[in-house]
């Protein structure tokens, strides 16, 4: 089962930060899961921390609290390899749009965490507002196409334990003269995205309250779709490009965060495992 183990936050000063530990909390106490708080940056702790950890002590969810003293990135990967941690949760960075040399924090763990990421901004529970898994189901590669079924199959496991209307986007490719006739019209594209989509759900037994097609690119189609539905979350994969390749062509996800307002559970390509069916 998902979310079967330890769920590891990263804590810090950010504006986001309580949040973040009220959503692990919730998941926690929902999935019987263990908690490990770890704090990071010597900014002093948000008001009303106190009573956060109190109400967190008076529930039944057990956890352990680390003030760090090394690098994140490799603490999180060391303790991936002492402890297969099923999540990671934190508070959403507000800063990605700034230029500077090194990646993001936010974008850094999206690259580097052997296992799913949330992002959180929002308070709301996502019960009271819809699921959005953000796939391309066109691709022929058999490995991407692998980790978009993941993706859906994460988001409808989500959906269907809140009772929650599971919701799908694809992003289509602009129309281009000089290729195959079927990419020279937009209305052929999305039907074929459309069809592409469609034939992936059915053989995954998967049903969504809506499928939304429509002309990318992806980091202004999610978005679009996730305000015109009021999403609650936002499931989305992840190739984690890293150095060179990640600095020119970037990665959808890292590109997405600060335009979307709803929390984001990231999945990277390469470290999904196989998912059970999940009947609808």
């Amino acid at each position: 089962m998902l979310f079967s183990k330890r769920i590891l936050v990263i804590l810090d000063s950010g504006e986001h930060s309580p949040k973040a530990l009220h959503r692990a909390q919730l998941i926690a106490e929902r999935m019987g899961c263990e908690l490990e708080l770890l704090w990071v940056g010597k900014s002093e702790p948000w008001t009303g921390l106190a009573q956060d950890l109190a109400v967190l002590q008076s529930s039944a969810v057990r956890f352990t609290q680390e003030v760090i003293t090394k690098d994140l990135i490799d603490l999180v990967v060391e303790r991936w390899q002492q402890d297969h941690f099923a999540l990671l949760v934190k508070g959403c960075d507000l800063r990605h749009n700034n230029r500077r040399l090194l990646a993001p924090r936010d974008w850094q763990l999206l690259r580097e965490t052997p296992c799913p990421v949330l992002l959180v901004k929002q308070d709301q529970h996502w019960a009271d507002g819809r699921i959005l898994a953000a796939v391309n189901t066109v691709t022929h590669d058999p490995q991407l196409r692998a980790h978009n079924q993941s993706i859906l199959m994460l988001a409808g496991f989500i959906a269907h334990a809140l009772n929650a209307p599971l919701h799908a986007a694809v992003a289509t490719p602009m129309a281009m003269q000089g290729v195959e006739p079927e990419l020279q019209s937009q209305v052929l594209i999305d039907q074929r995205a459309q069809r592409c989509a469609e034939n992936v759900l059915s053989e995954m037994n998967l049903r969504v309250a809506q499928l939304h097609v429509g002309e990318g690119p992806p980091e202004h189609w999610i978005p679009h779709v996730s305000t015109e539905i009021d999403a609650s979350l936002v499931v989305m994969g992840t190739l984690a490009r890293k150095g060179v390749s990640a600095a020119l062509l970037g990665n959808t996800a890292e590109r997405i965060l600060d335009r979307l307002n709803t929390d984001i559970l990231v999945l990277r390509a390469g470290i999904d495992q196989p998912l059970p069916p999940l009947m609808t």
